[in-house]
């Protein structure tokens, strides 16, 4: 796989060097051995709210509520979007989202400095990127960019919007089915979280606040910390842990992630289910310590009428040509040689990788 390097100067104006170097990194072989990846552990967390300001804690962290038969439910998701105004703000705002993203972590770094110093990471981002990475040996159809900033001897990542990733964002926030469907998923959580352990969910407040939480791991010989929106939490029947009111009990929690996918036919899931989602949703989930996703099974007029319980640690079992050995093999090198040329070449210039 070929990766040129872009240069920026500190002006931010974009060249490449007359001869420009060229990242080779070969893909991993199915049957290379998983690499180092210790569990993923809480070092910190922060709140966004609607309008996406910084707020430090859980506060906004959200409870898994899961009905007592997940095989009989009836949630018209479409149903939440003739409550409301529709707002034709998604493409803005997820252009704002990505560009805070970094900003927010690094306001959390600010905040929380000793925290931070005392463990001195070799890479900060987000998990968004990361999974785009694990997917790279996989993915065919869409490109990516990525800005690194070394300072003092923490590499910082951050994604940056390529033509192509612009061109199909504004075309999906055009088509008017894809804005629907991309709202079911939002509205799916309505469903089944709380905002508080001993409350039910209540599907007709709106309610756009986010937790993100900061982890910390190393893959391989590099030490990584980085930040994850995360959908909830499920806590044991009967438990009294809120972690809204003490954070260090985040590690002893069970994280959820929470998906919709179409129903399967005869309850078989389909090639492509297998093929793209499953490695999308075990990437994603693996690298934020998630313990079950909660998958929505919906029709065409988005009305789910059953759940299904996956356990993180089977989607990688459950999926087909791919592997999740690969993924992470080909991360811990292509992080290897963005640290070399980090380390070796820039400094104080950013970089970027496409």
């Amino acid at each position: 796989m070929n990766l040129p390097i872009v240069h920026l100067d500190e002006s931010g104006v974009g060249s490449r060097f007359p001869n420009p170097k060229t990242l080779r990194i070969n893909t991993p072989k199915d049957d290379t051995p998983f690499p180092v990846f210790c569990k993923p552990t809480v070092i910190g967390c922060f709140s966004l709210d609607s309008n996406r300001q910084y707020i430090e804690g859980p506060g906004f962290l959200k409870f898994l509520k899961l009905p007592d038969q997940i095989d009989q439910v009836n949630f018209d998701l479409d149903s939440l979007n003739r409550l409301e105004s529709t707002s034709d703000s998604s493409d803005s705002e997820e252009m704002v989202k990505q560009t805070n993203e970094l900003t927010h972590l690094i306001n959390w770094i600010h905040q929380e400095e000793k925290i931070f110093t005392s463990r001195r990471p070799d890479f900060v981002f987000y998990r968004g990127l990361m999974t785009k990475l694990l997917g790279t040996p996989y993915e065919t159809r869409e490109e990516w960019k990525l800005g690194a900033m070394l300072k003092n001897g923490t590499i910082y990542l951050r994604n940056i919007e390529t033509h192509g990733s612009i061109e199909r964002r504004l075309n999906q926030s055009q088509d008017a089915r894809q804005k629907q469907m991309a709202s079911w998923g939002y509205n799916f959580e309505r469903f089944l979280l709380s905002d508080d352990p001993l409350s039910l969910p209540n599907p007709k407040e709106l309610n756009r606040n986010e937790c993100n939480l900061i982890f910390q791991t190393k893959l391989g010989s590099h030490h990584l910390v980085y930040a994850a929106e995360i959908d909830g939490v499920w806590l044991t029947p009967g438990s009294d842990m809120n972690p809204k009111n003490d954070p260090e009990l985040l590690n002893k929690c069970n994280l959820v992630e929470l998906k919709t996918t179409r129903a399967f036919p005869n309850d078989q899931m389909s090639r492509n289910f297998c093929k793209f989602n499953l490695r999308k949703w075990f990437c994603q989930s693996y690298t934020a310590g998630i313990s079950h996703v909660i998958a929505g099974l919906r029709n065409d007029e988005g009305v789910v009428h059953k759940l299904k319980v996956y356990p993180t640690t089977k989607l990688s079992h459950l999926g087909q040509e791919w592997s999740s050995n690969v993924c992470f093999k080909f991360l811990e090198q292509f992080l290897t040689h963005v640290k070399e040329i980090e380390i070796y070449n820039i400094r104080r210039i950013k970089t970027i990788l496409e």
